[in-house]
């Protein structure tokens, strides 16, 4: 099968919550949020410190070993090694110049698959934390990382796996983006067309999601089911207003809502970049 960039990104959307372990107990590594805590215990750490234990050390700082963990249970050891440049590594320099010697290391035009690097100085040797870019959305870029916090900055040192919306125009010149050897085969060649495929039915209700919405990513996709494999109906732009009758399901984590735009388009949308706190 194709070693395509959605694979590794399905896998890291699952992992969306998990928070870091106060103690290796076993009993709890495995649970996304019990035995919480702050002292470097994840089943990330634990699992690539198993294959890999000169390098990967545990418990440690573990935002690169969550990215590498994500490309290992996606692709498989030898082939995750490949693709991140060679080799497994949990200290972030290390992990980016083992791109850059492939030339696969840079600074602008993120792609969904990539692996972001952001930088204190603007330099390789600055490298601080680690992450993986979800998706791209004209100047929005959406990153799944590990050891961070849920708000909005860059926290290198965080207690779990959290989802990340950023702009470029503030990241540009602070960041680097590894770019793995995906097979060119992707799965939007599997999707399809917005012409041959009907709006799929949200299957859950409720009363708190039955209300009006404002889009505050730069952009958002209203698609005709809840995930990316569905295709696009149209881009809606930041300050958009859809209507949700409170019908929604979820999927991978998210919460999606089948919405109403402009009173003529239906079509499902991830609640996390709309809000109703913005209606004026």
């Amino acid at each position: 099968m194709a070693n395509t960039a959605d694979k590794v990104i399905a896998v890291a959307q699952k992992e969306v919550g998990y928070l870091e372990k106060k103690t290796g107990d076993l009993k709890y590594l495995y649970d996304k949020k019990a035995n919480a805590g702050y002292a470097n215990y994840t089943k990330y750490g634990y699992e690539m410190h198993r294959i890999y234990p000169s390098v990967m050390d545990f418990p440690a700082a573990w935002c690169d070993a969550f990215v590498d963990w994500c490309f290992y249970k996606a692709y498989g050891i030898t082939t995750a090694k490949s693709l991140l440049g060679g080799n497994f590594d949990d200290y972030t320099v290390a992990s980016a110049q083992m791109y850059k010697k492939k030339g696969a290391l840079h600074t602008d035009g993120p792609k969904a698959g990539d692996q972001i690097f952001y930088s204190k100085t603007g330099s390789v040797s600055g490298i601080y934390h680690t992450g993986l870019i979800e998706s791209v959305s004209g100047d929005t870029i959406t990153t799944i990382e590990g050891n961070t916090l849920g708000g909005s900055g860059i926290e290198p040192n965080g207690g779990g796996v959290f989802r990340k919306m950023r702009s470029m125009s503030m990241l540009r010149g602070k960041v680097f983006f590894g770019r793995p050897s995906y097979d060119t085969v992707t799965s939007k060649s599997k999707v399809k067309t917005a012409d041959s495929e009907e709006v799929a039915p949200a299957h859950s209700f409720s009363h708190t999601y039955n209300r009006r919405y404002k889009v505050i990513a730069s952009s958002l996709y209203l698609r005709r089911g809840a995930g990316t494999d569905h295709s696009i109906i149209l881009s809606m732009p930041r300050g958009s207003y859809v209507w949700c009758y409170g019908y929604y399901e979820k999927e991978l984590g998210e919460i999606w809502l089948l919405v109403n735009y402009h009173d003529s388009q239906t079509g499902k949308v991830v609640k996390g970049y709309c809000s109703y706190r913005w209606l004026g």
